[in-house]
């Protein structure tokens, strides 16, 4: 006869629990719809088509970014921007968040800029923003106004090239200078939105001086849907999904 061991005889009858360990180097960051960012690896960029500034508004850029360390030979890393030897933009340079405006001055390829107070700290998300109310131009950063603020006494000297995230267009409109991190919630608007500091929002909302806004969203695909309500998606090349980098308090 048989002798079933009495272990296996307690099995029978007890109820058995089983918890799912998470496997050693499993990734548990997929993206999922309304809760996701776009990831640039040094590469790739969100090209907003047809969205043009002339200067002859206020102007507001403004992104939530988390930027990675990076060893490579760059010049600058662009968040937003439409620059090339023209335009505005807000770009990671020399270890410092950086904004830019042209307005055709003699020094500094005409650019008006303006640098960080302390260095970006990386894999940190940030609020990043820069403002032109059509002479003052200032970058906030977490919502605080920079020491560095710029005036401009010229006509901005206007890009022909389409602004990009991500990015930033060369003498040819190709996009170069590549940011390397995650940027999510991105909204440009004309009007001056922030003169002083403020508690930045974690999603932005639309309004009437809304030009064009992403929340990325989406989580998948290669459109970045423009939630302004002007139709500007966005086309997305080479970024990728990941889990977002923020999150409603």
């Amino acid at each position: 006869m048989l002798v079933r061991p009495l272990f296996l005889k307690l099995l029978i009858f007890l109820p058995v629990h089983f918890t799912l360990l998470p496997v050693q180097g499993e990734d548990n960051s997929q993206p999922v719809a309304g809760q996701s960012s776009l990831e640039f690896r040094g590469k790739g960029q969100v090209i907003i088509p047809k969205l043009r500034y002339d200067g002859d508004h206020p102007i507001t850029l403004e992104a939530w970014a988390k930027p990675e360390a990076r060893d490579d030979n760059y010049i600058r890393a662009s968040v937003v921007a439409n620059l090339q030897l023209a335009g505005v933009g807000i770009h990671y340079s020399g270890g410092r968040w950086m904004a830019h405006i042209n307005e055709g001055r003699k020094s500094n390829y005409g650019y008006a800029t303006i640098a960080s107070d302390a260095e970006a700290e990386h894999d940190k998300p940030v609020h990043l923003a820069a403002v032109y109310d059509g002479k003052n131009f200032w970058l906030f950063v977490n919502g605080k106004k920079q020491e560095s603020v710029n005036e401009t006494t010229l006509k901005h000297v206007a890009s022909p090239y389409d602004f990009m995230i991500g990015a930033d267009p060369n003498g040819k409109g190709l996009p170069h200078q590549f940011f390397k991190g995650v940027i999510d919630e991105v909204r440009i608007s004309k009007v001056a939105r922030y003169s002083e500091n403020f508690e930045p929002a974690h999603r932005f909302k639309p309004d009437k001086d809304t030009l064009v806004l992403y929340h990325f969203d989406e989580g998948t695909g290669d459109v970045a849907h423009d939630e302004s309500g002007n139709q500007y998606d966005g086309k997305i090349k080479n970024a990728t999904w990941v889990k977002q980098i923020i999150s409603e308090p």
